[in-house]
């Protein structure tokens, strides 16, 4: 009852937000043109994309940059509701997994033949990768995020480049205290099994078309190289959720996590730890290959300021704007301009996940992709956790989100 009340509340709030939005300017004798953009930053990100608009607006002295915050979960209903009434924004900042979803609906304007390659040869590849859905170009990179190897330096004092030197590293840290766990992650969760289903030669998806493809060998190899770490090596503390791991790590007791960037923020006032890309599979020789994700800048088809909206949101995402978000807001930017400075070099944080990229799978923006967490996670729980035959649990998921 109270989440539907809380649900009612927010899409009440998201309908009053959609009305305000087209609400007359508060500000009728600025004879400048108004861009509208929404975003869900807070705090030093919020900040600084506030600075870099009143930049454009110093460059651009016809416009006007008007924002409009909305909470992120709340945001992509917002979207869907605004946009083709034309009461949404010129451009907005969200993650590139609804690209998909939106620009089937013609809620985004497409941008490749805005974009030249020297625009596009400025970022990392497979943000733009991530960033395209039907052989078209969707948005600009802003920033990214994925999957690595946190470990606590007291217990492993080396990043390892293997899945075998994970294993002994763990297995050392175990052995020397018995309290002490050997790595961890979210064992059910698709999100934090994808590096080891890539590893293995695995994919969710076998091609364009929606058939999942994670039911495969290689996918079966993959959950039985995680269950062996829970069961016949006793490296993974039982039921390892975000809440245990992040416990276990800051109190000394886990040698190993893989998580996001997100997860430094659990390390404040914690020393001792380093952050490095996963390790190579030993038995494929393939590289751990967790999702990516990229958070970006797309446009509406609706937008009021097209070329305005077009002009800024190449402005946000230009070189000189990344490197302002790395060093002000601590973003992990797509530039790879930035990426070669030497204060990105020399934050080992960023560098790690820089290199890390370099092994990732965009995590795909289709809306099929929506009707697979579910069921793979059931199926990830019943064969790791309970034992189930890995192949029976996975054929069973594939069954279920089959077209």
């Amino acid at each position: 009852m109270i989440r539907r009340v809380a649900r009612a509340l927010a899409l009440l709030g998201a309908a009053l937000g959609g009305l305000g939005a087209c609400a007359p300017d508060a500000r009728p004798d600025d004879p400048r043109r108004e861009v509208v953009l929404w975003h869900s930053y807070r705090g030093a990100e919020r900040d600084t994309l506030e600075s870099l608009a009143a930049q454009f607006e110093r460059r651009h002295t016809d416009l006007r940059v008007r924002f409009l915050p909305v909470p992120y979960d709340a945001l992509p209903d917002k979207l869907t509701a605004a946009v083709p009434r034309g009461n949404g924004p010129d451009l907005f900042v969200f993650a590139h997994d609804r690209v998909g979803d939106w620009a089937d609906a013609e809620l985004l304007e497409p941008l490749g033949v805005r974009v030249a390659p020297r625009d596009a040869d400025r970022f990392a590849r497979a943000t733009l990768d991530a960033l395209s859905h039907g052989g078209e170009l969707w948005g600009l990179p802003l920033a990214f995020k994925c999957l690595a190897l946190y470990r606590h330096t007291g217990l492993a004092p080396e990043a390892p480049a293997t899945t075998d030197a994970l294993i002994a590293a763990a297995g050392v840290a175990r052995s020397r205290d018995a309290s002490v766990w050997g790595v961890a992650w979210e064992l059910d969760s698709l999100y934090f099994h994808a590096p080891w289903l890539h590893g293995f030669g695995g994919a969710v998806y076998g091609g364009d078309a929606d058939a999942p493809a994670f039911d495969s060998p290689a996918g079966a190899r993959s959950v039985d190289f995680v269950r062996s770490l829970v069961s016949a090596r006793a490296l993974v503390p039982p039921e390892p959720t975000s809440a245990l791991t992040t416990s276990l790590f800051r109190d000394g007791k886990l040698a190993f996590v893989v998580s996001g960037p997100w997860f430094r923020g659990e390390l404040e006032g914690v020393s001792g730890w380093a952050v490095s890309p996963l390790p190579v599979v030993s038995e494929t020789g393939r590289a751990a290959a967790p999702f990516l994700g990229v958070e970006a800048v797309l446009v509406s088809r609706r937008a009021r300021e097209k070329d305005a909206a077009f002009e800024l949101a190449r402005f946000l995402t230009d070189d000189a704007a990344a490197t302002t978000r790395f060093a002000e807001a601590g973003q992990l930017v797509a530039n790879l301009s930035v990426h070669a400075t030497s204060d990105f070099q020399a934050d080992a944080f960023a560098r790690a996940f820089a290199q890390q990229v370099e092994h990732t799978v965009p995590l795909s923006n289709r809306p099929h992709m929506r009707r697979v967490w579910t069921p793979v996670k059931d199926a990830l729980g019943a064969a790791i956790v309970r034992g189930e035959d890995a192949s029976t649990a996975l054929g069973r998921a594939a069954q279920a989100v089959r077209p």
